[in-house]
């Protein structure tokens, strides 16, 4: 794959964690907001609200490395009621816009409490919208590897898996680098991270599970298609099985290796700073296998006709 060709995995991965670590880390913000000051909370999150602004900008830019004319893409926008690809473009850049909205009010009006929950809830709205018109951008009858439902499935499941990953590192550095500057949250952030990351590392284990399942599924769709289905199912079983193999050995290794450290945290009450190397690890493992398998989505498809 040439860089044009890398273009469109980097965007899809990036802008799914950006999306996903969204919406885990409002949904963190929802849970904890009972229990903890809601200031403080909203203070808590500003730094990982900033990396997710960040993330979208570099995958919206990376996008433009794609089109044959980057300069001309704002025109996409003007088939919106008819293309897939330009209801993607628009929001995309709708969940940017809220969320450096968030941002903003989250660093400079924090009192504004009702307006920053509200413009959350709209990021989140906007970022579950994004991926579906991602994921049917695929669903096209000429590529028989991408035409079914269960690539919609896929890309949600991604997002939120990528989504947990990330702010469970975000968190985590987050209460490193509070400690290291001597902040007078420390021991906030380190509750914070001991009331959700068993949370999280559960929900990551049903997404990791689910992530197998689709591939299989998928394989099996391949298994009972036309000839251009036995293609692509060649091309993964045969050609691409080393990486196939290697993606589900990392997605299972990650997830098992994050459930064991999280069990012994709260076993042995270890301290959540402890946690940053196999959490990190976990997280890498994992990006990794989204990567390898973001590969294989576009290497093993098969086009049919023009």
């Amino acid at each position: 794959m040439n860089v044009r060709e890398w273009a469109l995995p980097v965007y899809t991965i990036l802008m799914q964690l950006a999306v996903g670590a969204f919406i885990i880390l409002w949904l963190i913000r929802h849970l904890v907001g009972s229990k903890f000051s809601a200031q403080e909370i909203d203070r808590i999150i500003r730094n990982p609200i900033l990396v997710i602004a960040f993330t979208s900008i570099v995958a919206m830019a990376g996008a433009h490395f794609h089109l044959s004319k980057p300069f001309h893409s704002f025109l996409a926008v003007l088939n919106f009621k008819s293309s897939w690809l330009s209801r993607e473009i628009v929001f995309s850049v709708l969940f940017l816009m809220v969320t450096t909205g968030v941002l903003y009010l989250t660093y400079f009006q924090t009192h504004r409490r009702k307006l920053i929950t509200m413009l959350g809830w709209l990021a989140i709205l906007f970022g579950i919208i994004l991926i579906y018109c991602m994921a049917r951008i695929y669903l096209i009858p000429t590529q028989v590897a991408w035409n079914s439902p269960t690539v919609i499935f896929s890309f949600y499941i991604t997002t939120l898996l990528l989504g947990i990953m990330a702010i469970a590192c975000l968190i985590v550095l987050d209460l490193k680098f509070s400690e290291i500057k001597q902040a007078n949250d420390v021991a906030l952030r380190a509750q914070v991270i001991y009331y959700s990351l068993g949370g999280l590392t559960a929900l990551g284990v049903t997404l990791v599970a689910l992530n197998i399942a689709i591939a299989f599924i998928q394989i099996r769709l391949l298994a009972q298609g036309d000839t251009i289905a036995q293609t692509s199912l060649r091309l993964l079983m045969e050609l691409y099985l080393p990486l196939f193999m290697m993606r589900m050995i990392f997605l299972v290794y990650a997830s098992i290796s994050l459930t064991y450290t999280v069990i012994r945290m709260y076993k042995f009450m270890y301290a959540p700073q402890s946690l940053m190397g196999p959490v990190y690890l976990s997280c890498l493992m994992i990006m990794v296998g989204e990567i390898i398998g973001r590969f294989l989505f576009y290497a093993t498809h098969v086009r049919v006709g023009l």
